[in-house]
């Protein structure tokens, strides 16, 4: 677990001086993470890790096409499935998405901008329930204060695992 922190305190320290995850730093993390998953499970371990990377994958692209989520935070997310087994996963998940989204809360109060893009979302959305035509959606240029980076709530969510506190 202290590997899987280290490694996305790395992530979350260039995410917020550069906006990227480096993929150096995803693929040595997942392969740390299989490497200790052979050691604690061996090889049917491994295989259900990267099984649950290609299931992570599988739910959390669409997010990626929408422009919901960016490649880094999708890749970080894979990478802690070659980590994390079964139910602590998915809590895992669970508990990073939902830091993720007070932290989408604050933001809305605390920024302009960010209220703005709900109140576009609001009306893209009814557009497209009233008509059905789904246009592109604009996301135009984002400010770096209203964009959410999501290994921060990776990092946190995984800390408080190794903490005990889910």
């Amino acid at each position: 677990m202290g590997i899987l922190i280290g490694v996305l305190s790395v992530a979350v320290f260039v995410d917020m001086r550069r906006y990227k995850i480096p993929n150096l730093c995803i693929v040595v993390g997942m392969i740390a993470g299989l490497i200790m998953t052979y050691a604690s499970y061996s090889f049917a371990g491994v295989g259900k890790a990267l099984a649950q990377a290609g299931l992570v994958f599988l739910v959390l692209y669409p997010f990626y096409l929408m422009r919901g989520l960016g490649a880094g935070d999708v890749k970080l997310f894979i990478m802690t499935a070659c980590f994390l087994q079964g139910k602590r996963l998915l809590d895992y998940l669970l508990i990073s998405m939902l830091i993720a989204g007070a932290v989408s809360i604050f933001k809305m109060i605390c920024f302009t901008e960010s209220r703005q893009r709900l109140l576009y979302l609001g009306r893209y959305l009814r557009k497209v329930a009233l008509t059905g035509s789904v246009d592109a959606y604009n996301v135009g240029t984002l400010q770096p204060r209203s964009v959410i980076r999501l290994s921060v709530p990776a990092l946190a969510g995984a800390v408080l695992l190794f903490l005990g506190v889910y």
